[in-house]
Order: structure tokens, then sequence, then C-alpha cells
């Protein structure tokens, strides 16, 4: 009889220490959001965000934007440790397609293993073609010729905006550009 006391004690004193474990290990993992901030303008700003950790070869990155003014585009960059001299790798537009269409969204496969870099810019002057809209009326809209191609060339001009809120969670992170333009960028999926 006394051996089960000493031994259903023991079990639940150790069932105690794992869980507490299990709750501390948890608490620091969802401590460390994904994204960070790495570049602010002169009011403090977010302009350029990255990835909190080097991310994988095959990791997917997954693009939201809803209600983004013509022509936004997202700038998605690899670069090391430091992340001082990003590559610009992938241009994302992040305004729809079709006139009337509120929302854009885009997978990106990591070419390569890294940290990503990335900025939303709005570029102007460009030329505009006819689109189709869904019910099949004809609108004008702003088409980059260079918008599926990273290449530095036409956008160098053009800073970062800045955005006006921001939240980091766990795996992603939103943010708010002018008053009604949100992005949202996350880890869709990590390669093993």
């Amino acid at each position: 009889m006394r051996i089960e006391v000493v031994i259903m004690i023991a079990s639940r004193l150790l069932a105690s220490v794992l869980i507490g474990l299990a709750l501390v290990s948890i608490a620091q993992a969802a401590g460390i959001a994904a994204f960070a901030v790495m570049q602010q303008d002169d009011s403090g700003k977010p302009l350029v965000f990255q990835s909190s950790e080097a991310l994988k070869k095959g990791d997917v990155i997954k693009v939201n934007a809803f209600n983004a003014q013509p022509v936004l585009v997202l700038q998605l960059a690899m670069c090391d440790s430091d992340c001082a001299h990003p590559r610009l790798v992938q241009t994302l537009p992040l305004t729809a397609y079709y006139a009337g269409q509120a929302s854009s969204s885009h997978r990106f496969v990591l070419p390569e293993d890294g940290r990503v870099a990335f900025w939303v810019q709005r570029l102007g002057g460009l030329p505009s073609e006819p689109v189709n809209t869904p019910n099949g009326a004809w609108s004008v809209q702003y088409v980059d010729p260079f918008l599926r191609f990273a290449n530095r060339t036409p956008y160098q001009s053009v800073q970062p905006m800045p955005a006006s809120g921001l939240t980091l969670d766990d795996n992603s992170l939103r943010a708010r550009f002018f008053h009604r333009t949100f992005v949202t960028v996350s880890l869709a999926s990590a390669s093993p």
C-alpha cells in the first residue's frame, strides 16, 4: 500500500514537471514573431520588413492584399544574416487585376536559404492598358510590363512606402498603408 502511494505521488510529480516544461517551450516559441521591422522612416514608421530567422529553400510565403491602390507592388529580396545587401528576387503586384476586385493573393516559394526582406512601393507614371472586368465591361488599369519580373531598373527612384499601422504575430505581418490598403505577409508552410 505504501509503495502504491509513493508511485502515485512520483507519477503526479513527474507529470507536473513534464507539463511545465511543455508550457515553457510553447511560451518561448510563441514569443518569436516570424517577421520584424528592418528599417523605419524619419518619423518612426516601418518601411522595410524582414524574416526574424533564416528560412529554407522551398518555404512558402503567402501575400494577401486588400483594397490596394494602383499601382502597388511588394518587392521581395533575399539576404544574408544581417540583410546589409538585399538582392531583389521577385516583384508581386498588389493591385487586383480586374477592375472592381478588392483583393489579390500570391504565393512565393523561396529560391534559396536565407532571410527574406520585403517592402511596398507605389509606382507612378506607368502606361495604362484596357483590361476586362468580371462582368465583361472594359476599364483602364495601370499595367507595368515589368511587373512580374524582379528588375531593379524601373523602380530605383521609387522609395518604399511607410506603413501607417502594423501587427506582428507568430507567423504573419499585417500592415496598413494609406487609410484603407491592407497587406498581410505570412509563412504558409515550411519545408522539412
